[in-house]
């Protein structure tokens, strides 16, 4: 598959929504407000359910505050700073997933979403780098294409910033060169392996801000980023796939064990519906993650009718 046609399916997806284009593989939508007060709600229940003592807390300056202070003892927070979803949170999730769901539909972008990845990511990233998680595979603080840990390469990525510095606590987001080449996606042991790909990369000056969505084509590299003075940062980041035009001979690329983590755009519909994420595991249960290409989580989608 070529960048131009990359660019033409992204620009057509994009078409269905109001949005401004920072890159040609980067859109950026605003948020229906009450939408964004729905989903914002719904993560500080999500991450007051997260702390040892369980307390509601709606306030978001304090919650991140005591979020920051207990980091070490919230046991269903990885090293990448995900906020795994557990039993004890199974309805809480439910709620983040029903209220992600209403800002993705209101795009009209449905039609053209042939899978969703699943569980979605809700991400705690503390205003210090956590320098052990640089030494594992995949920190998301080096730049990479999530195809790297093996994601469908026909995915565009989906992030929503929600909560703190959004600022100096961030995504930065970098544009593919003219000779992109397709085989620079696809599975890699780890996101260094991909350094000399990021090198060729130039990095796009955009915000990060609260209230919008930003869509990036795989065929754009991305990283966690701070910068001076910076505060926590929360936001919700997942992936999604699209119809690609490639020759007959050329497979999709994805890790097998990324394939059972899908779901269609109908059925995340039908979440907290007819159909609920439900979690086995306890927060004691430590999940392999398979070096990074598998979710830390066990998801099964149960049947409420």
């Amino acid at each position: 598959m070529s960048l131009e046609n990359r660019r033409k399916e992204f620009g057509t997806l994009c078409n269905n929504f109001v949005h401004k284009k920072p890159d040609p593989l980067i859109a950026v939508a605003p948020i229906k407000y009450l939408d964004y007060l729905r989903l914002h709600l719904a993560i500080m229940v999500y991450m007051s359910k997260c702390l040892p003592k369980r307390e509601l807390e709606l306030d978001e300056s304090a919650l991140l505050k005591v979020f920051s202070e207990n980091k070490n003892f919230i046991k269903n927070c990885t090293p990448n700073g995900m906020l795994v979803p557990k039993r004890h949170l199974i309805l809480e999730y439910n709620l983040v997933v029903q209220a992600f769901f209403t800002v993705m539909n209101s795009l009209r972008i449905g039609h053209m979403i042939t899978s969703w990845h699943i569980p979605l990511n809700i991400r705690f990233k503390d205003s210090e780098v956590n320098q052990e998680n640089l030494k594992r595979h995949h920190p998301t603080e080096h730049i990479h294409s999530d195809s790297w840990a093996g994601e469908s390469a026909d995915s565009v990525t989906v992030m929503i910033p929600l909560l703190g510095d959004t600022e100096r606590n961030r995504v930065d987001y970098y544009s593919p060169p003219e000779d992109f080449e397709e085989n620079w996606l696809g599975p890699l042991p780890s996101y260094q392996d991909g350094a000399h790909i990021a090198a060729k990369y130039r990095k796009v000056e955009m915000p990060f801000p609260i209230g919008y969505v930003n869509l990036t084509d795989f065929a754009s590299l991305h990283a966690s980023a701070r910068y001076p003075n910076a505060g926590p940062r929360v936001s919700i980041d997942t992936t999604f796939t699209i119809p690609r035009n490639r020759n007959k001979e050329d497979k999709e690329k994805i890790h097998p064990w990324r394939e059972n983590e899908r779901i269609s755009h109908q059925e995340l519909g039908e979440i907290g519906e007819t159909k609920l994420f439900f979690f086995p595991d306890s927060e004691d249960d430590q999940v392999d993650s398979k070096g990074g290409f598998k979710h830390p989580t066990n998801l099964i989608i149960k049947n409420l009718l």
